[in-house]
């Protein structure tokens, strides 16, 4: 059986500028229990510790308040809370234990995995279970994710190993690629998190499945960072149909449950905006539009052209200095 992690009251969080109330995460996390979702994360969208951190913008209660309202609505369920190191510290951690957290998902860039290790292994001592999610695993090939998640396997603290499509810019068949090499040279279960840039969220994580992951993310109606997420009403249902899923509430229950709690929290109907699409094309993590945006007006050059520039010289961690480089070139042709 597959496990769905419910990442809507976490990664749906930034659509509404992490103002989910208590009320509404109890609310929720209630509701999707009973329709059969029992793995839920909430929390603010970059994890512990950033929710009265101004830079990355305040939420509307702190880690615990959200912790304690989705443990208090739903007892049974597996509570998940995000974890990013150098954002959270080991007392927010200690704090949200206390509160009722059973899972944490550490996440670093590919490229910084090695950061995940004590925080993984302090959270396994704490007898919580544990995850590890490497985000924008598309910067590296399949190669060399496989010999990443055989170190992490290594250090025996996770129960999962996330691959990470952090822009939504993944074709099924490199999801497929990365998850069925890596699942043959470890033991622990890998999962999948997906975004929605290419419209491939849903299709790249049925591909995850078909290759061996055992838990994929998901939120209702795709509410999620950048274009979303795979939408939790499609995967459920597929999930149904193949005899995958121990979720057995009909369709139409999560149709009502969108239509009642999620769809007055949306800002604009479903669909992809261009900006969106070419941040999938792109593999741009939206993260960095602030300093995109500062550098544009600065050298009033052609976004999109930047973004694409820049990501293929560097889709990780790009910095000021490498947009502003990009853009002085883009300017100098522009004058030739």
């Amino acid at each position: 059986m597959i496990t769905i992690l419910e990442n809507t009251l976490r990664d749906g969080s930034y659509v509404i500028d992490f103002q989910f109330d208590r009320q509404q995460t109890a609310n929720i996390t209630k509701e999707l229990f009973d329709l059969g979702l029992k793995h839920i994360e909430v929390g603010h969208g970059l994890g512990l510790g950033a929710w009265n951190k101004t830079h990355f913008g305040l939420s509307k209660e702190d880690d615990v308040t959200y912790v304690r309202a989705a443990r208090e609505a739903a007892p049974e369920a597996d509570i998940a809370v995000f974890f990013i190191p150098g954002i959270g510290t080991e007392e927010d951690i200690n704090k949200a234990i206390e509160a009722g957290v059973s899972f944490l998902r550490v996440g670093t860039n590919i490229d910084t995995y090695k950061k995940a290790e004590y925080f993984a292994a302090y959270a396994k001592k704490k007898g919580i279970r544990v995850a590890i999610n490497l985000m924008k695993s598309y910067g590296v090939k399949s190669y060399e994710f496989t010999k990443i998640a055989r170190e992490i396997d290594k250090w025996q603290t996770a129960d999962v190993i996330y691959l990470v499509d952090s822009a939504g810019c993944m074709l099924p068949n490199e999801v497929f690629e990365y998850i069925t090499r890596t699942k043959e040279q470890i033991a622990t279960h890998l999962g999948f998190h997906g975004h929605n840039n290419m419209s491939l969220a849903v299709a790249n994580s049925l591909q995850a499945i078909y290759g061996g992951a055992t838990y994929i993310d998901t939120c209702f109606r795709g509410l999620g960072r950048s274009a979303g997420n795979a939408q939790t009403e499609i995967i459920v249902y597929l999930l149904q149909k193949m005899g995958m899923t121990s979720v057995s509430a009909e369709i139409y229950k999560f149709y009502d449950f969108a239509n009642e709690f999620i769809v007055p929290l949306m800002p604009r109907s479903q669909g992809l905006t261009d900006e969106e699409i070419h941040i999938g094309i792109s593999r741009f993590h939206t993260s960095y539009m602030p300093m995109v945006n500062k550098v544009v007006k600065q050298y009033k050059v052609n976004k999109k052209e930047m973004i694409k520039q820049v990501s293929d010289i560097n889709c990780i961690n790009p910095s000021e200095d490498l947009f502003m480089e990009v853009a002085s070139e883009i300017k100098r042709h522009e004058y030739q």
